[in-house]
């Protein structure tokens, strides 16, 4: 299995008016921290190698990582010293970890229960793809925005074309969409544009600008659960699904 890295460096802004005292990734869900619950479900996929990007209150998260670690997983924690943006903290965090080949790359604050060893073959068995995101399917998109793509039958890897970003017209029509759902696959040279040491964005700037090369793909999981953190509203309803 790849290695892991999981983005655990954001401020948490929106979820500061419940959780204030701490990383988001450490808030504490159905009585343990969230990151436990990502940790438990990756080492269920027999993942063994996980770096932490950290950034706020990182410190927290390295101590809990001393004492919390599963069995037979290497978790290691990597520092960004400013914030970098999710493609940048990537960058350095490949750097100082010193992954040189494809890695898993998650969002902290989201949960995916879909299959990550389903996503790495994806990526491996697409020879165009520098870069594979796992879609989680949402009753709305008004939150996230839609992911675009050329349909493909059954459930083989779709080309990414775009995104309708979440203010858009396109990804506020009703009904159900197909989003992002914080888990992909990343070449090691997805990153390679990017300035090196600076605040970039993957969402934003590294994606769509592989998707116009015909480089970016996606696997789709209709019935895989997934939820995020970010608000108040949500990490309550963190708790009833990961109880």
């Amino acid at each position: 299995m790849l290695p892991v890295i999981i983005l655990a460096g954001g401020f948490g802004a929106r979820l500061r008016s419940v959780v204030d005292d701490r990383p988001k990734v450490l808030a504490p869900v159905a009585g343990r921290p969230f990151l436990q619950h990502l940790l438990k479900h990756l080492a269920t996929e027999g993942v063994g190698d996980v770096v932490l990007s950290t950034g706020h209150l990182g410190e927290q998260v390295e101590a809990f990582i001393a004492e919390h670690s599963p069995d037979g997983m290497n978790v290691r924690c990597v520092q960004e010293p400013r914030p970098l943006g999710t493609g940048g903290a990537l960058a350095f965090a490949t750097k100082e970890a010193e992954i040189q080949g494809p890695f898993v790359a998650m969002n902290g604050d989201t949960f995916f229960g879909g299959s990550v060893a389903e996503l790495v073959e994806a990526h491996h068995t697409t020879p165009a793809a520098k870069a594979t995101l796992a879609l989680a399917k949402v009753d709305s998109a008004d939150r996230y925005g839609r992911v675009l793509f050329e349909e493909a039958e059954n459930n083989a890897p779709v080309r990414v074309t775009g995104f309708a970003e979440k203010e858009a017209e396109e990804a506020t029509a009703a009904g159900p969409a197909w989003i992002n759902a914080g888990v992909y696959v990343l070449a090691p040279d997805a990153l390679a544009d990017g300035p090196r040491d600076e605040r970039v964005s993957l969402e934003r700037v590294v994606f769509p600008r592989l998707a116009k090369r015909g480089e970016l793909w996606a696997l789709r999981y209709p019935a895989a659960p997934f939820l995020d953190i970010g608000t108040p509203e949500d990490y309550a309803r963190a708790t009833l699904m990961l109880a």
